[in-house]
């Protein structure tokens, strides 16, 4: 027996034993029957698209064994300078998407950039930095860093329920990203190196982005979901029964208990 069959024989059990009453009971109820049947076969659905919204539906980009060592040599040319890389990253950001500074209250400005000595900026942009290195530390091994950034993701989507992120904040990462990487490579490397290094930079980021923007977007899905099913449950049939005893213990006639 399907859960839907289940559904109903359940619904049926709780019906008036007087067949008059039942037959009546059956054909008002036959509409919220079909439209519950319909809503349970489109919430398992809905489950199924979430599921297919996780990072780990995401594939990585398949690097070889030469391309993993020029973005771990490149890597290690710029580590030390690392933390002035993230703070330069963090600046961008802002300066080219000045509303993302509401997602960061604490953080203060003097005029339109940012105090990079202030304690929260510093921290925030290395926040942000580990997420890089830890994508570059993982090459052997990317799929481990799928946890990371679903929850990453997830996280961020409580702030764009709530208005304050915006998914195309991402991409806005991603390109500031990859401009400050850039120039400091070409600090330490001639440009047809910079050209090669740059591009596999741009996919490994790229799959970082796409994995926690897939978390957001995964999150957003589940809340509404769940917003979905409590709205839902004002209209269930527990709900009706209530009345119907309320009514019946009053006096009520059949007709005014819909």
């Amino acid at each position: 027996m399907t859960p839907i069959q289940q559904h109903h024989q359940n619904i049926f059990s709780a019906l008036p034993s007087t067949p008059i009453i039942s037959f009546f009971f059956f054909l008002l109820l036959r509409p919220f029957l079909c439209k519950k049947a319909s809503g349970l076969q489109k919430k398992k659905k809905k489950s199924k698209e979430i599921e297919d919204m996780a990072p780990a539906a995401i594939s990585w980009y398949c690097f070889t064994q030469e391309e993993k060592n020029d973005l771990e040599h490149s890597w290690n040319l710029v580590e030390g300078k690392k933390n002035h890389i993230a703070c330069d990253i963090y600046e961008m950001i802002f300066n080219q998407c000045p509303e993302a500074r509401r997602l960061f209250p604490k953080l203060k400005f003097v005029g339109s950039k940012p105090d990079r000595k202030n304690n929260e900026f510093a921290f925030q942009a290395m926040r942000f930095m580990q997420v890089i290195e830890g994508a570059v530390k993982a090459l052997d091994h990317l799929t481990s860093l799928d946890v990371i950034l679903d929850n990453l993701g997830r996280r961020h989507g409580k702030l764009e329920v709530n208005g304050k992120f915006r998914s195309y904040y991402w991409s806005v990462f991603l390109e500031c990203s990859i401009y400050c990487l850039r120039h400091a490579f070409s600090k330490r490397m001639n440009d047809k190196e910079v050209d090669h290094v740059i591009i596999l930079w741009r996919y490994l980021l790229r799959d970082v982005m796409k994995k926690i923007k897939a978390g957001t977007t995964a999150d957003i899905a589940h809340r509404m979901h769940q917003m979905s099913i409590d709205d839902s449950r004002k209209y269930s049939l527990p709900a009706i029964q209530h009345k119907e005893s309320n009514a019946s213990s009053a006096g009520t006639d059949f007709d005014d208990i819909l």
